[in-house]
């Protein structure tokens, strides 16, 4: 099939003045039609980019509350209540907060229980803030 092709393609060209070979309009048109299809990837090369960038941010944000977490759950009491932390420039771009109350700060938690949030929060790479709260709830005693 593709001798055929082929053939018929070097049999129209000795119809005309029977050159062979390519000519220089052809490769012109062939470099503009590959300019275009190279151009239509180029946005989807930038949005790929920023969003392997926001994954790895989201990925450390959440890394960073796991091990605040696993501090806290070891820990045995709280005073005073609310019981605040704020760490801010972790990994130069990270803030993260993390709060400890009980029923006696706030009423909507259940007796016997501290609820722990920890809040991690940063500026991506178009400056847009972002952030991600997580919460648990450990036994007292």
């Amino acid at each position: 099939m593709l001798k055929r092709v082929l053939r018929n393609i070097v049999k129209s060209r000795s119809a005309f003045g029977g050159k062979e070979g390519i000519t220089i309009l052809e490769v012109m048109i062939s470099m503009v039609i590959l300019a275009f299809g190279i151009l239509g990837l180029a946005p989807m090369m930038v949005i790929s980019l920023y969003s392997n960038s926001y994954s790895s941010e989201i990925t450390t944000a959440n890394a960073l509350v796991q091990a605040r977490m696993e501090q806290i759950k070891s820990a045995t009491s709280f005073s005073p209540l609310p019981w605040y932390t704020q760490e801010t420039q972790l990994y130069n771009i990270y803030t993260r907060e993390t709060r400890v109350d009980d029923r006696i700060t706030d009423g909507t938690i259940p007796l016997g229980v501290y609820r722990i949030r920890v809040s991690v929060s940063w500026a991506d790479q178009k400056g847009i803030a972002r952030s991600i709260n997580y919460y648990t709830y450990k036994m007292k005693g």
